[in-house]
């Protein structure tokens, strides 16, 4: 069908997928940072995203959060680059948990682990690493 066509089509009978998956054990393919924009503005702080291979999946998908216990509470953050005077991740940071609970000493290191994930919250149907 071309473009064009689509300026003449109804409103057709069937549900769009929603094309979530549920959460399970994903392998971790691939690593990068990448920029954020919010609102079109460029962040000042970059964002680590892990490609990961999902059961479900044929592709892999992106994920760039994690879910952790403090105390009594379930706290989703991102991985956000937050980097020392040497240009080391900070201790107790998001990454530095995820690279303990993966033994891993760099981000590059986690390609091929394999982690438990969960829904970002009990509004959304977004996965996130499980850290507990």
């Amino acid at each position: 069908m071309d473009t064009q066509d689509l300026l003449n089509s109804n409103i057709g009978d069937k549900e769009q997928p929603k094309g979530t998956v549920e959460p399970k054990t994903v392998v971790i393919v691939g690593v990068s940072i990448k920029e954020k924009t919010s609102e079109g503005v460029l962040m000042k702080t970059p964002m680590v995203q892990f490609s990961v291979m999902h059961p479900d999946k044929e592709e892999p998908i992106t994920l760039s959060k994690m879910k952790y216990i403090d105390g009594d509470k379930a706290i989703t953050k991102g991985f956000w680059v937050q980097l020392d005077e040497n240009g080391k991740f900070f201790k107790g940071s998001t990454v530095d948990l995820l690279l303990k609970k993966l033994g891993c000493n760099t981000l590059k290191e986690t390609e091929g682990k394999s982690i438990d994930t969960v829904t970002e919250s009990d509004k959304s149907s977004y996965l996130c690493f499980k850290l507990y």
